[in-house]
């Protein structure tokens, strides 16, 4: 694999960091207006505006994404099966934090199970990302 897929992943991994981080910050100290007080989709922009932090937290959490389907495409161009695989399980689990968390924010910042299988999408990615980076280091140091 080349170099750039290499410091993808890095990018990749201190984004993922960096998201946590806002994440936890959000869920400890935000206070969120109530989303029902003017209708769903104003209530939401209300959130937005009111909560600059998780507007951050989403457009970190698209860029992950996008990261993620480039660091997969560089995979299944290079035509490795097992880090493709992998490359694919990390986007997946990246998909899957987003989702629930777009459906935390749409319970209201209620329903705390939205939040929790948002860490098991962070949790998954970073070990995928891992295990590739520890797959292609040994590959390199061998050759």
């Amino acid at each position: 694999m080349s170099r750039i897929g290499i410091t993808m992943i890095l990018l990749e991994l201190f984004l993922l960091l960096i998201q946590y981080l806002i994440g936890m910050w959000i869920n400890l100290f935000a206070v969120f207006p109530p989303l029902s007080s003017y209708g769903f989709m104003y209530g939401m922009m209300q959130a937005m505006f009111s909560v600059p932090e998780l507007m951050i937290h989403m457009m970190v959490g698209i860029l992950i994404g996008i990261i993620s389907l480039i660091i997969l495409v560089l995979f299944a161009v290079s035509g490795d099966y097992v880090l493709s695989l992998l490359g694919a399980f990390a986007s997946i689990s990246i998909l899957m934090a987003g989702i629930n968390g777009l459906e935390f924010v749409f319970s209201g910042f209620a329903n705390n199970v939205f939040s929790y299988i948002m860490s098991f999408g962070l949790i998954f990615a970073v070990m995928a990302y891992s295990m590739i980076l520890y797959m292609v280091l040994n590959r390199t140091e061998r050759a």
